[in-house]
């Protein structure tokens, strides 16, 4: 016979007995009087403290903490445990993105390490001319946004058209030769040579 793990009677009685009164509440002592100083919701919350498992200086969007704190309110979470979630949340969020990111700059990385336009065994040349390019035409600001962590500069799009720019104004003497030395505009030789190119002066 299967043992009742919760029997039905916590005192059984025999027929005609009437049943004695019992206490039929689940918390008793100590376990009563923690139940009593259980802390809910409150009526609004303080402001959060920045999650630990973000950068320093950044903030938590306040829309999403609105809707947070609507959603542990109806939850009835005190003010430390909801508090603690949303750190648990946030950070995990935090990573969740980083790694989403990583992943997205490496697989740019390995599409234009094999482009079949300027990747391959010319990659190192192609990347060469197109840092030639950026660093001719390219503001500082540019050039912090291609190298940020996004990792816009490993886009295989991006590299194509500065490739093309740079590959571009080399042919008309702005970059430089193969040995990536600069052209001086001011040389009579190169100006006649830009007005008349069919020359060989």
């Amino acid at each position: 016979m299967e043992e009742q793990l919760l029997a039905a009677e916590a005192n059984p009685t025999t027929e005609g007995q009437a049943a004695e009164t019992t206490d039929n509440s689940l918390l008793s002592g100590d376990e009563a009087k923690v139940e009593t100083t259980r802390q809910g919701a409150p009526e609004s919350y303080d402001k959060f403290s920045n999650p630990d498992g973000l950068p320093e200086g950044s903030e938590v969007d306040e829309r999403i903490l609105t809707a947070y704190s609507e959603a542990a309110r109806e939850a009835d979470l005190s003010q430390e445990k909801a508090q603690g979630m949303l750190d648990k949340v946030m950070t995990a969020m935090h990573e969740h993105g980083l790694e989403a990111v990583e992943t997205q700059r490496n697989e740019w990385a390995e599409q234009s390490r094999k482009d079949t336009e300027f990747g391959g065994k010319q990659l190192d040349e192609s990347l060469g001319i197109a840092k030639k390019a950026l660093e001719q035409f390219g503001s500082e600001s540019l050039q912090t946004l291609l190298e940020g962590p996004q990792g816009l500069g490993n886009h295989p799009e991006v590299i194509r058209f500065m490739v093309k720019v740079g590959k571009s104004i080399s042919e008309d003497g702005y970059v430089g030769s193969n040995k990536g030395k600069s052209v001086d505009l001011d040389d009579p030789a190169v100006q006649a040579q830009k007005l008349y190119p069919s020359s060989n002066t």
